[in-house]
């Protein structure tokens, strides 16, 4: 049973979500909630290492995923399978989902010890995996997506329209890896083709080059002044190609 107390101040979060008992078409689901596992979704290891939202968290990154698929369906139904592979692995990242934790200022409700809370540079991992247990909590609640959507969708369509005027902001190479693995269970792979020389007087803008091989085809090549920032610009360049030519 849960405390009176907690209860409340999880019925805050909710309203702080926009969802209430007082709207028509949430009414029936919220009547459903089940409040001891929202509770448990806002339990911090550091808290309890036998209760708290580890599972929840699992089951939510799966719940998170969907939501973005269906909604990306719905509003970039046109898009190539990369691009949408693009969008979505920017909207299910730490940083994002982070982001939208800390508009609803989730930390404050996250059960936790004083040193986790503390520690400012696991805030951002903090954040997010509250957020997707609790996504996890709301979906096993109902078994449907009308006590998330109702609020997520928001963010997630003002994440893309970010990422699509700050295209640096997505993680292409993670996109790209995604992409391989669910259509052909194989990873790309990077070869740097020009490393910028250190000898005295050469050109100090000179930029790594990288490809991004798959199936033993070139599929993209990207510059950039490290390697990393060269193969984040290959995989970009990878998902403007079709990829049935790989095929």
């Amino acid at each position: 049973m849960i405390d009176p107390r907690r209860q409340k101040e999880l019925i805050r979060l909710l309203e702080r979500l926009g969802i209430n008992c007082i709207n028509s078409l949430q009414k029936i689901d919220w009547q459903r909630i089940d409040w001891e596992m929202l509770d448990l979704s806002l339990i911090h290891p550091s808290y309890s290492t036998t209760r708290n939202n580890d599972r929840l968290e699992f089951i939510g990154d799966s719940v998170l995923r969907m939501a973005a698929t269906l909604w990306l369906q719905e509003n970039y139904a046109d898009s190539k399978v990369g691009e949408l592979a693009a969008l979505r692995s920017h909207l299910v990242s730490d940083r994002t989902i982070a982001e939208i934790a800390s508009a609803y200022n989730l930390d404050s409700f996250l059960l936790m010890s004083n040193s986790a809370r503390n520690d400012t540079k696991a805030l951002q991992t903090r954040l997010a995996a509250a957020l997707e247990a609790l996504l996890a909590a709301l979906y096993l609640s109902t078994h449907n997506f009308s006590l998330i959507r109702s609020w997520l969708d928001l963010h997630l369509e003002q994440a893309a329209r970010k990422l699509l005027t700050e295209p640096s902001l997505g993680n292409y190479k993670v996109a790209l890896q995604e992409l391989t693995q669910e259509r052909w269970k194989l990873l790309p792979d990077y070869k740097v083709v020009n490393r910028p020389s250190d000898r005295p007087g050469m050109n100090a803008e000179e930029l790594f080059t990288v490809e991004v091989w798959f199936r033993d085809r070139c599929w993209g090549e990207g510059q950039g002044k490290s390697i990393k920032a060269a193969q984040q610009a290959a995989a970009a360049v990878a998902f403007k190609s079709p990829p049935n030519k790989l095929v």
